[in-house]
């Protein structure tokens, strides 16, 4: 793998596709359908168009670690990046200047660590309770219109204060016109109605967020929330309001979307599999678990809820894929990209390599399990959080919102088993699954 005299090598064997579009109808369609196709035909190595867009697409842990290393050099980021410019700003990822974006992603990595993720995490207890506390002894629910406002509530609570937590049923539906403006493919900037409304969104959002911004920087009150860690960031200050409030609608976005999706997958296909559903209530009754007392050692004992969600993110990750732009060209086992390229990597198929997982398309929990943690044979086989130094820095959050939010549920509630998985739903821009997917529920008996 490195660099190559361009011409001397063929490109990656091409997916058919359309004129001028490619793959990019049925790639909207499902994702995951037509990059497992192509695997399939072409094997670890194949290219791929996306309307005008050309890349190519590695499978295989092996690659991942090219991928991964070769941020910021061969593979850019930013350049890829400048479709959510319009949703957030020039902040994060998007951000043009490497040390300003490196900066960035940093500042995120330390607000999501220490006593500062031990504070969230007694903000997701007490939102998870207010929403069990509706349920009554028995009933039923549509999964992601129940879901998906929780972990709103949860985001907007632990990361952006009591500010916002109070007018979220304004904040929520605003945020939601911001992620269905997200448009990877098609220029920003066309004259579409989701735009026009992704960028009235953001205007509205940006209104609610500068007074807070304003009166946190007059010192009216302290907070430990991640709001009051853009405040007080030196070097953020010096960037001005409207970078603080791109990284907070950044920050928010990312994080409440991913996890609220990943959250339906891990009891969607808990539901789906009696025996292994069996064994985490088994073991949140039997593993001394307080939520309440003593969250953070409870979240650590949690060990059966936590397989089922790495389960998930192997089998149903919620990031259909990574994608890079080429600096310039390369060479990759015989093949030759051009500079201008994207270089993309796909969850959903890498965790599929019975080479990495065995018996992949079987649901087990238990391969997560310290005998045989199948996950740490290599370094990049699991990638449902990325990886490198741009490795989502909200790993932990998500992790210890998700085990909070189903343990409590689990332990309260005895819930039906569903007698099919829903399909995927890829509209806001992660791979959720479909409406309607009703969970009916009754109270378990002490």
């Amino acid at each position: 793998m490195g660099q190559v005299a361009k011409g001397t090598l063929r490109t990656p064997p091409m997916v058919k596709g359309l004129p001028f579009v490619g793959s990019m109808l049925a790639w909207r369609r499902d994702h995951l359908g037509v990059f497992l196709r192509a695997y399939r035909q072409h094997g670890p190595i194949f290219g791929i168009r996306l309307g005008p867009m050309k890349g190519v697409v590695l499978i295989g842990p092996r690659y991942h670690d090219f991928y991964f290393r070769e941020v910021d050099r061969t593979l850019l980021v930013p350049q890829l990046y400048r479709f959510v410019i319009p949703m957030f700003g020039d902040v994060m990822m998007a951000a043009a200047d490497q040390q300003r974006r490196r900066r960035h992603v940093a500042l995120l990595q330390s607000a999501f660590q220490g006593g500062q993720l031990a504070h969230y995490t007694e903000t997701m207890v007490k939102e998870v309770d207010s929403w069990l506390d509706t349920l009554g002894d028995s009933g039923q629910f549509e999964l992601w219109d129940a879901i998906e406002p929780l972990v709103m509530r949860i985001a907007a609570s632990a990361l952006l204060g009591p500010e916002i937590r109070t007018r979220v049923d304004q904040f929520r539906p605003l945020l939601t016109d911001l992620a269905r403006g997200m448009e990877f493919v098609l220029p920003p900037n066309l004259p579409l109605p989701k735009f026009f409304r992704r960028d009235r969104a953001r205007r509205q959002l940006s209104e609610m967020l500068r007074p807070v911004l304003d009166e946190r920087r007059r010192g009216h009150g302290r907070h430990s929330d991640f709001l009051q860690t853009l405040v007080d960031h030196e070097s953020l200050r010096a960037e001005g309001t409207e970078v603080q409030i791109g990284m907070a609608l950044c920050t928010i976005f990312t994080g409440y979307i991913t996890t609220a999706a990943q959250a339906c997958w891990t009891l969607v296909q808990l539901l789906r599999h009696p025996r292994h559903l069996t064994s985490v209530v088994d073991e949140l009754a039997e593993g001394h678990i307080d939520l309440h007392t003593d969250p953070n050692a409870s979240l650590s004992r949690m060990h059966s809820l936590g397989w089922a969600f790495k389960e998930s993110l192997r089998l149903r990750p919620v990031m259909g894929h990574y994608a890079r732009v080429n600096a310039r060209d390369y060479e990759i086992d015989g093949f030759h990209v051009p500079r201008g390229w994207t270089t993309m990597l796909c969850p959903g198929v890498a965790h599929r390599l019975p080479e990495v997982f065995t018996d992949p398309e079987r649901y087990d929990p238990e391969r997560f399990s310290p005998k045989r943690a199948e996950d740490k044979q290599h370094p990049h086989a699991l990638i449902g959080f990325s990886g490198g130094f741009y490795r989502c820095p909200g790993q932990a959050f998500g992790t210890n919102e998700v085990k909070i939010l189903l343990g409590a549920l689990l332990s309260r509630y005895d819930l039906a088993p569903l007698a099919s998985e829903p399909k995927p739903d890829f509209e806001l821009g992660v791979t959720r699954p479909r409406s309607p997917c009703v969970i009916r529920y009754r109270r378990r008996r002490s």
